[in-house]
């Protein structure tokens, strides 16, 4: 008895525990892009956080994003040091003009030297947004669109 309350007590925690992100995702900072597709961001507006980025995460929600803030615009390139899910990023100019989205692949046991780089096809790149593969094409978000919203970030030094 004292064993299956334990089990019944513990599967309860983990249940809340699996809650948190939900209301923490519910902080999180939102933008619109095309008609009526809302994305939840998390910012990584400093040296620090654009160099952490998605590494070390299993899962992105299908409506979250990472949007990277650069201090200035210039050619940019990423790859996927240690992140579990392919992804796409959007190279954006200052204005928010989608420039390119480019599909980013994970290569489980390549070492770091060697994992490929996606580099933007543009050399006015001033943010990136990080998504879920296919949630650009889903949303019909293409070259060419315009995410407004973004401009309402700065990087911190």
């Amino acid at each position: 008895m004292l064993k299956s309350t334990l089990l019944a007590l513990a599967l309860l925690l983990a249940a809340s525990g699996e809650a948190q992100p939900h209301k923490a995702h519910a902080a999180l900072p939102t933008i619109t892009l095309g008609k009526n597709a809302v994305l939840h961001l998390e910012i990584a507006d400093n040296d620090s956080s654009r160099q952490k980025g998605l590494s070390g995460r299993r899962s992105l929600d299908w409506d979250q994003g990472m949007l990277f803030v650069f201090p200035d615009a210039a050619p940019r390139s990423f790859w996927m040091i240690d992140c579990h899910f392919d992804i796409d990023v959007a190279y954006l100019n200052r204005a928010g003009v989608v420039r390119d989205i480019v599909p980013m692949r994970i290569q489980p046991g390549v070492p770091v030297d060697q994992l490929e780089r996606y580099p933007s096809a543009t050399g006015d790149i001033a943010y990136a947004l990080e998504v879920n593969r296919g949630w650009f094409d889903a949303h019909g978000i293409r070259p060419g669109t315009t995410i407004r919203d973004v401009a309402r970030w700065t990087t911190r030094r």
